[in-house]
């Protein structure tokens, strides 16, 4: 019988992004020369990353159904219309290749896992693998091959490992190992403990807190929900397990967790399939999926299976319908295109290929439902959108009436020691799909402007916010308190924001407190802009309009040949309107889906130590100049406002934080 053609998508999908890494597979080698940036680990990390990653995706490829001849018929895919032994000298390198590198006496060797070395986390992944595809990775070893890959598993034993999502990756090694006979007798300790660690970590309705990174973002489905509900589908209910009586109910646990996860995860989501960056990790793209993949495999989701595949399809083909190549052919670092400054210091060329968790449905079968029923629309494509509440990590996701989903966040932080990572991919006012945000250089001592608070001190350092702790949450507002500063120095101004919506509008109202002098600015959302739009608003400058603060509408607004638009209009407290813009490349790139940017910014006067400012002012992003116009100020006493738009009529705002408006 014919595979479904929603099913042959997928497949086809892995398998054309494993053509360029077999292109690169060299006989007596164990890991890719994929091109790009090195991580701060070390060449030993960035060997095995280049191997381990890519041998996820070829293990979700290689258990998947073999494609009938009639299914590839007309397909583009140079290796299945041409290669039909492509799985099997794939599935012959990784083998080969698995041997070579943890043999102590080759050449190839990727040297033993060690203290909080990032072997462990792929030496994980490679665990997982392994079990994904054992006809095709793990079975055709000789028993000799298999010990002496056990061998170098075993070398994690006893290590240092971090207090994060990186406890999963000893569970899932000495698992495997306890599986194929190569177990110790003191594993099953071993695995309780970190398991134990991992479930201090949630917090309820199914959001955990990564350890040392007090964030709750992506990681939830790039690792949390990933390696817990693995584990449940491997290792779940396993004979040899012995020494754990209550092995079934965490492995209950664990699904319920994702259950509750995956009601909310879906709001995440954009009509077209993209989600926000927001976070650390962004070069992962459609890793995000994993979590709905697995879910169906465990029968812990009531959502409709319909629904999750319109959702899976949109996101995974939002980013293989992009410039997401490097000059290899293989997946760059970088989100809607090719930017290597995204990357973490511990990111290297291979770490895209952890998107290939995201190919979890391959795990279900051709018959299963998701592949089969009628598609339903997404959340952000009903009538009428949505506004969905997450209380347990301070989130609240919504829709705007162009299908762009955002996520305003009250709870999500940054730890203190992970500042080098960018208090701003946490701490902005809105994560919004079609526009996301820009990047700040240095990451400690300075702060993008788009979508935020931020304050400058006397010497020029810039700062956003990194603590924060929900005050308030319901379907019309958030509102949170934190703290724009800095432990060197003492640098130290209390504030509590507020955010009310409309539409593509946010107002936001800001009670803020100085304890030295400073200078804050407001930023509207960043317009991405491709070359093509820049070279136009290089030549017409009057497209950056701006008015000025005093005047009866005060506003900044771009609207881009292609319709769309960012606006800023301040309402209380600002001296002036500015713009952050990199039109040309005299300056680095700092936005994270496009070359080229432009934000409205709006600035006070510089304000004393002890001298309480009120802020308030209202920004958009969408399409066209109907929604674009200001609003004008019908009501605007302390508590209760009224607001008129030509588009969108009257808003009536009450809430105690409302300051008075001249």
């Amino acid at each position: 019988m014919p595979l479904p053609d929603s099913y042959l998508h997928w497949q086809l999908a892995a398998r054309r992004l494993l053509e360029p890494l077999a292109r690169l597979m060299q006989p007596g080698r164990a890991d890719l020369p994929i091109s790009g940036p090195a991580s701060d680990h070390d060449a030993q990390a960035d060997r095995l990353e280049s191997f381990a990653r890519p041998l996820l995706l070829a293990a979700f490829y290689l258990q998947s159904e073999l494609e009938p001849a009639a299914n590839l018929a007309g397909t583009n895919s140079t290796a299945n219309r041409d290669d039909p032994g492509f799985r099997d000298r794939v599935a012959q390198w990784f083998r080969a290749g698995l041997v070579l590198g943890a043999d102590s006496a080759s050449p190839q060797y990727w040297g033993p896992d060690a203290s909080y070395h990032q072997h462990h986390v792929e030496m994980g992944l490679m665990a997982i693998a392994l079990q994904l595809a054992p006809r095709q990775l793990w079975d055709p070893l000789s028993s000799v091959q298999k010990e002496l890959v056990a061998g170098w598993f075993a070398t994690c034993r006893g290590g240092g490992i971090v207090n994060n999502n990186h406890l999963f990756m000893s569970v899932h090694i000495l698992e495997f190992l306890g599986k194929h006979g190569f177990g110790h007798r003191t594993d099953r300790a071993v695995i309780t403990a970190h398991l134990n660690q991992l479930e201090t970590m949630h917090r309820g309705d199914g959001w955990f807190e990564d350890g040392i990174n007090q964030a709750y973002d992506h990681y939830n489905a790039y690792a949390f929900h990933f390696y817990g509900l693995m584990w449940a589908h491997l290792h779940g209910g396993a004979a040899h397990a012995h020494g754990e009586p209550n092995r079934a109910a965490r492995a209950a646990r664990w699904r319920e967790w994702a259950r509750r996860f995956v009601r909310d995860y879906q709001y995440f989501f954009a009509g077209s399939g993209e989600h926000p960056a927001f976070g650390r990790s962004i070069c992962y793209r459609f890793n995000c999926l994993n979590v709905f993949g697995l879910a169906l495999a465990e029968n812990c989701t009531e959502l409709p299976p319909g629904l999750l595949r319109r959702l899976c399809t949109r996101n995974l083909d939002f980013f293989l319908l992009r410039p997401i190549e490097q000059e290899q052919g293989c997946l760059s670092l970088g989100f809607t295109d090719r930017w290597d400054r995204i990357m973490e210091p511990y990111s290297c060329a291979a770490s895209p290929y952890w998107a290939a968790k995201g190919f979890t449905p391959l795990l279900l079968p051709p018959a299963h439902p998701f592949w089969h029923a009628p598609e339903q629309p997404l959340p952000a494509e009903r009538p009428g959108g949505f506004v969905h509440l997450m209380r347990t990590p301070g989130l609240v996701t919504r829709s705007t009436p162009t299908g762009d989903v955002e996520i305003l966040n009250g709870g999500s932080m940054v730890g203190n020691t992970q500042l080098r990572y960018g208090a701003w991919k946490w701490s902005k006012l809105s994560y919004r799909t079609g526009v996301h945000f820009t990047y700040a250089f240095p990451e400690i001592s300075n702060f993008s402007l788009d979508s935020a608070l931020t304050q400058q001190v006397d010497d020029g350092r810039i700062f956003g916010r990194h603590s924060t702790v929900v005050v308030e949450m319901d379907e019309l507002h958030l509102g949170y308190s934190y703290n724009l500063g800095f432990k060197t120095g003492q640098v130290n101004t209390g504030v509590e924001t507020y955010l009310f919506w409309n539409g593509g509008w946010l107002l936001h109202v800001h009670v803020v407190d100085p304890r030295q002098p400073v200078v804050l600015r407001l930023g509207g959302f960043a317009l991405p802009l491709n070359q093509e739009l820049a070279e136009v608003l290089r030549r017409k400058p009057e497209a950056l309009q701006r008015t000025t603060v005093s005047s009866a509408a005060p506003s900044a607004s771009l609207l881009a040949p292609d319709g769309r638009g960012t606006v800023l209009q301040p309402l209380l407290g600002f001296a002036a309107l500015e713009w952050d813009t990199r039109l040309d490349p005299s300056t680095e790139r700092r936005h994270v889906a496009a070359p080229f940017h432009a934000t409205p910014v709006a600035a006070t006067a510089r304000v004393g130590a002890g001298r309480r400012v009120l802020l308030a002012a209202l920004s958009w992003s969408g399409r066209g100049p109907a929604e674009a116009a200001p609003w004008r100020v019908d009501a605007g006493s302390a508590g209760s406002w009224q607001l008129t738009h030509p588009r969108l009529g009257t808003w009536p705002i009450s809430h105690w934080s409302l300051p008075a408006l001249s």
